[in-house]
């Protein structure tokens, strides 16, 4: 069955159109081997309701060892990552990159391993004090392990054509931007996101234990010292993950040194969220939460006998280990297509999906333990303090994340103590139901914000707009 949604998709930034088309010219094409085997280092608690978690990963690095370190943020294993900023074997250039495995937490306390990368500064650090850190929480990449970024081809493009997955790391230019400005790069992949079992879209919890745990290996792997200056970079999943590294990390981690924590279009109320991607190109990122919702909620198990039609449980099962772009090869059904209306033709619409026509979002408001879990404390945001400084950016004509959430996640911040620089982006709708709305603000304003976190490395205090 071929889907609307997997024409276009959300999370994405203006330059990852222009990643897409080269990706195309550029990817190389891998085949996923299979298995049957078993993994090990499998918590049990995790696999009893996620049993992909005990098959191996297709690549061995990311398959974990036996038993690894209890510790958060333990480091596993390394491995060196060409790319294309340190001229790709050039193991000892500038910005030298490399992969890691790291042990995090999952939301029930388990460790886990967990994959991202290191890049270190393209030029050397001239400020005071030692080498800032940024970790890089990524924004939406689906759900699959392809789709990892540190798996992606020199950590840019690379396609996968017998699954019909294409990896393209879209916030590279990013990470190249920090690097070059002297910062270390520390990118997670999230977990299940590149190791075994089912990733946990949207899951505040798990990604911001992975994007603190990366903090504390990226250091130790560098051997830098723990209490470096260290700053949270995410737009929309991204910015959610951030946000919830924010609210957790004096209880999780106090011994990092934060010094801020950029957090963009951070999806705080995922009933909101459904209501608004529902109806637009984007609606695969449903599929991606309730499938990492189940994974870890034995409560949701007969989820989709309960509420799918067969179209919803091929939606659930194609989303599983789907990437954010996809290649389609099967012949478009032209009888589908609205020639009055092409454009919503496209549309995604879960009331097509669900056994008594419903819509994802009523069966959220009606399902009390669906409900609990999507609006509790592993997913809502804005219900913790945050003690660091917190810059927060939404777009009033954002088709993903609604503006109302993102303003109301600063006020909550604000309200809660914390010093927040909130900024509206105001540019107009851009192809309503496209994405384009949400990426636009992510392409305006990339640079201010990590200018924003260059000036808390530097020292100079935020300008918060908490009751202005």
């Amino acid at each position: 069955m071929t889907f609307t949604h997997r024409l276009f998709t959300t999370g994405l930034s203006t330059l990852s159109v222009l990643a897409l088309s080269t990706a195309f010219a550029t990817a190389t094409a891998v085949a996923s081997p299979t298995t049957t085997d078993t993994a090990p280092g499998v918590p049990p608690s995790l696999a009893a309701t996620d049993p992909t978690i005990g098959a191996p990963a297709d690549d061995p690095f990311y398959t974990p060892p036996a038993s690894i370190p209890a510790a958060p943020g333990s480091l596993i294993r390394d491995q060196f990552a060409p790319h294309l900023l340190a001229g790709f074997d050039q193991e000892d250039a500038p910005a030298r990159a490399d992969k890691i495995l790291y042990t995090s937490t999952a939301q029930d306390g388990s460790p886990v391993a967990t994959s991202g990368f290191v890049m270190e500064p393209a030029r050397p650090w001239t400020g005071e004090g030692p080498t800032p850190t940024i970790v890089f929480a990524p924004g939406t990449r689906g759900a699959g392990d392809y789709c990892a970024p540190s798996r992606a081809g020199n950590l840019f493009a690379s396609t996968d054509m017998a699954a019909g997955s294409i990896n393209v790391n879209y916030e590279y230019p990013f990470y190249a931007m920090a690097s070059a400005a002297g910062y270390r790069v520390v990118v997670t992949d999230y977990i299940g996101l590149g190791t075994p079992g089912q990733h946990t879209y949207v899951n505040h919890t798990e990604e911001a234990h992975t994007v603190l745990d990366a903090a504390r290996a990226g250091l130790a792997f560098a051997g830098a010292a723990a209490d470096s200056p260290v700053a949270l970079f995410g737009y929309s999943q991204g910015g959610g993950a951030t946000a919830g590294a924010a609210e957790l990390a004096a209880s999780y981690a106090p011994e990092l040194n934060f010094k801020g924590v950029f957090a963009g279009a951070p999806p705080a109320n995922l009933q909101d969220v459904t209501d608004t991607v529902d109806g637009s190109m984007g609606g695969n990122v449903l599929g991606f939460a309730l499938n990492g919702a189940i994974a870890r909620n034995p409560e949701l198990a007969g989820l989709a006998d309960m509420y799918f039609n067969d179209e919803g449980k091929a939606f659930l099962a194609e989303t599983d280990d789907q990437c954010t772009f996809t290649i389609d090869t099967s012949t478009p059904d032209l009888s589908e297509i609205d020639p009055t209306d092409p454009m919503a033709s496209m549309m995604f619409d879960s009331r097509e999906l669900t056994t008594d026509g419903r819509s994802f979002g009523e069966i959220i408001r009606e399902d009390a333990d669906l409900r609990g879990v999507l609006m509790g404390p592993d997913y809502r945001l804005g219900d913790r303090p945050v003690d660091v400084p917190m810059f927060i950016l939404g777009g009033t004509n954002d088709d993903t994340i609604p503006y109302g959430q993102t303003r109301q996640l600063a006020a909550d911040y604000c309200a809660s103590g914390a010093s927040v620089t909130f900024l509206t982006d105001g540019s107009p709708a851009v192809l309503p139901g496209t994405g384009l709305g949400h990426a636009v603000p992510q392409a305006n304003h990339t640079l201010q914000a990590l200018d924003w976190l260059g000036d808390r490395f530097t020292g100079v205090e935020a300008a918060s707009t908490c009751g202005g």
